[in-house]
């Protein structure tokens, strides 16, 4: 058998002996009753036991009970067989008061009665050569501990924690890693009122002022925040300005990612099939300086709703770099830490966060009622000592993050992360470090079923569609950023995550943000148009446009007749200034006899329809024209001929008249000479 399974079977034995340990224990019915006396350990020095180390442990005792306790005493009880599990640390602050709780190692009478409401404090110390631990390579490892309280030798109260054994030279520390969120409640970008929650949030005492107190704790933890939040507390009150311009500090200091512009509800948009308004939430947040551009995005799950496949691709295809899943419940087992998903449109890390440690950061006491200061650091060093144990050679790295709906408690955070310093089975990373690391590759989760609280398909593609028909509208100026000012920050407004706390307020932000985007694209216009007739193969119209924008407008002018019999030569762009109106000459060609309807439309240069459409009616007859032409040749032709007869028939009548005998006409003389019959005279 080799040394490191003997040594598994002894610790296997061992703890099985250990449930054999003779402690006094209360009777069953006194079990049902909660005991008088409230034990609060408040030190547990030191934090990692080390051979030759004494062991003190400080404890305060309170009567929370309507009895005077007239022999009290409190005794230090100690496991001494090492936990194998992280099931096991958890079962051993979960057991009821009445359980067994180790042996005695040493014992302090108080010697005053203790009064209702009265508390008295007590010094607990085991030498270290009255402490029975192995000091052996392989035994190291987190050991029961318990404070207790008695009354005449009956139990009165008791608190349990653990004792961290390190008989060790070195052992390979566990990455830890720790990232808190900040996001920002609902906000309303077309409210005309100043927001006044924001200074409450951002005070010391406010949600969103305890995070940043818990930041600032460690220059490793690592912040994911929304730069519509920092960008927003700029401009808001003093408070506000301060908490925002610390948070930029912060910035500065700490592995820094941001959320998607405004935090959207990742999971709606994907479920919407919307990535490209997803898209935009992720370049805004990157391209915003407020917390440094060029930021890596991640996405952070909604409490109690799962990564899915869908959601996954989305953020794949934004160029998102992870996503953090929620964190799960106290005691339920994570996920593998860091991962990585294949979707179709690219790879994603996944970051999953251990609840347990993660609920220390936040609330203690829903980890273990009774803890202290003292026991939390305690249980986190024995919650990491068995995720080392795990794999000795290589420990798979952990994520300390708490869930959306928890607050972090600045002295929580500090009392974990001065207890993961403290321990040389722990390593603490940036966050940074932890997604450079080797991630285990994972299979993309399946599409899962949305939440009652989503925001409805619908809502976010009517949204969508609203931006997008504004950005096809800005193409008719070279500068659309004026048109478009507010635009993205309007649209992204109502997919916030928080407005899940307020679902018609969230309808009805969407439909007056797509009223007012919508808004945006009014303002260019063909004047009413009359009908016309067309009597020619070729007529000009001149039809007026007109620019009520606040910049010049460049447009394409279409006229679409819905029958052949009438076609329409290319019309030239117009550039229209600000505030004026132009008129464009249309040629028509006319190539048959009807009645046609024809629609004018505006179009930017990118062939968007930018105003609404003309419709005139066109009476087109060419051959009248081409009747009246042949009418006049025929005229034309007749009065030639007439002429011509008229012409012959006087010259002959002439003729006929000079001649007054008959016989040879004489011959004509040369042009200009005299006739023969006359020479002689």
């Amino acid at each position: 058998m080799s040394g490191r399974l003997a040594r598994r079977v002894l610790s296997a034995t061992l703890a099985l002996v250990a449930g054999l340990i003779l402690v006094p224990a209360l009777p069953a019915s006194a079990a049902d009753e909660p005991l008088p006396v409230r034990v609060e350990i408040t030190s547990i020095s030191p934090v990692v036991l080390r051979p030759g180390d004494d062991l003190t442990v400080r404890a305060t005792l309170h009567n929370d009970g309507a009895t005077e306790l007239k022999n009290v005493a409190a005794d230090l009880r100690i496991n001494y067989f090492r936990m194998g599990s992280r099931d096991e640390v958890a079962a051993w602050t979960d057991r009821a008061d009445s359980d067994l709780a180790g042996q005695i190692a040493v014992a302090q009478a108080l010697g005053d009665p203790l009064a209702p409401g009265a508390s008295a404090d007590v010094t607990l110390t085991v030498p270290a050569a009255r402490m029975y631990f192995t000091n052996l390579p392989g035994v190291w490892g987190p050991r029961g501990l318990a404070v207790e309280a008695t009354d005449g030798g009956t139990r009165a109260g008791l608190a349990r924690s653990y004792a961290l054994w390190y008989p060790e030279q070195s052992v390979t520390p566990v990455p830890v890693s720790v990232l808190l969120p900040v996001a920002g409640p609902a906000t309303n970008p077309l409210a005309t009122t100043p927001v006044t929650g924001l200074d409450q949030l951002t005070a010391p005492t406010g949600r969103l002022g305890r995070t940043l107190a818990a930041v600032q704790v460690d220059d490793a933890i690592g912040i994911a925040a929304d730069p519509a939040l920092v960008e927003q507390a700029l401009s808001g009150g003093t408070g506000s300005k301060a908490w925002a311009q610390a948070m930029t500090a912060a910035s500065t200091r700490h592995a820094t990612f941001t959320l998607p512009w405004s935090d959207p509800d990742a999971a709606a948009v994907a479920h919407a099939d919307a990535g490209s308004l997803f898209q935009v939430a992720a370049d805004h947040a990157r391209r915003s300086d407020v917390l440094g551009a060029g930021r890596r995005t991640v996405v952070w799950a909604a409490p109690g709703q799962n990564l899915d496949e869908e959601t996954a691709t989305m953020a794949a295809g934004a160029d998102v770099v992870a996503a953090v899943t929620r964190t799960p419940a106290v005691g339920a087992s994570s996920a593998v830490t860091h991962a990585r998903m294949s979707t179709d449109e690219g790879s994603l890390d996944r970051l999953a966060p251990d609840g347990t440690l993660s609920a220390l950061l936040s609330d203690p006491k829903a980890v273990d009622p009774d803890a202290t200061d003292a026991t939390t650091a305690q249980r986190t060093l024995a919650e990491l000592a068995l995720v080392a144990r795990e794999n000795e050679s290589s420990p798979g790295p952990v994520l300390l993050a708490p869930a959306r709906d928890q607050v972090p408690d600045p002295a929580a955070v500090r009392v974990v992360m001065t207890a993961l310093r403290s321990a040389p089975w722990v390593q603490v990373d940036p966050v940074s470090t932890l997604l450079v690391g080797t991630a285990s590759q994972v299979d993309v989760p399946a599409n899962g079923k949305a939440a009652d609280d989503e925001i409805p398909p619908a809502e976010v593609e009517t949204l969508a569609a609203a931006r997008d028909h504004a950005v096809g509208f800005s193409a008719v100026t070279a500068d659309p950023a004026t048109l478009l000012s507010g635009v993205d920050a309007e649209t992204l407004a109502p997919l916030a995550l928080a407005w899940r706390a307020d679902l018609a307020g969230r309808t009805d932000l969407a439909g007056n943000v797509v009223k007012e985007v919508a808004a945006r694209t009014v303002g260019l216009s063909i004047a009413p148009l009359s009908d016309i007739n067309v009597i020619s193969a070729e007529a000009p119209i001149r039809p007026v446009v007109r620019n009520d924008l606040a910049v010049p407008a460049t447009v394409q002018l279409v006229m679409t007749p819905r029958k052949a019999c009438l076609q329409v030569d290319p019309i030239d762009p117009v550039t229209i200034d600000a505030g004026s109106s132009a008129t464009v000459v249309v040629h028509l060609e006319a190539t048959a006899n009807c009645d046609v309807t024809v629609t004018a439309t505006l179009e930017s240069p990118a062939g968007d329809v930018v105003a609404a459409p003309r419709e005139f009616t066109a009476r087109v007859s060419p051959t009248i024209e081409s009747v009246g032409t042949y009418v006049v040749g025929a005229l034309l032709v007749v009065g030639l001929i007439l002429g011509i007869v008229r012409t012959v028939r006087r010259g002959q009548s002439a003729r006929r008249g000079a001649r007054s005998a008959s016989g040879p006409v004489p011959p004509l003389p040369v042009l200009g000479g005299v006739p023969d019959e006359d020479q002689g005279t």
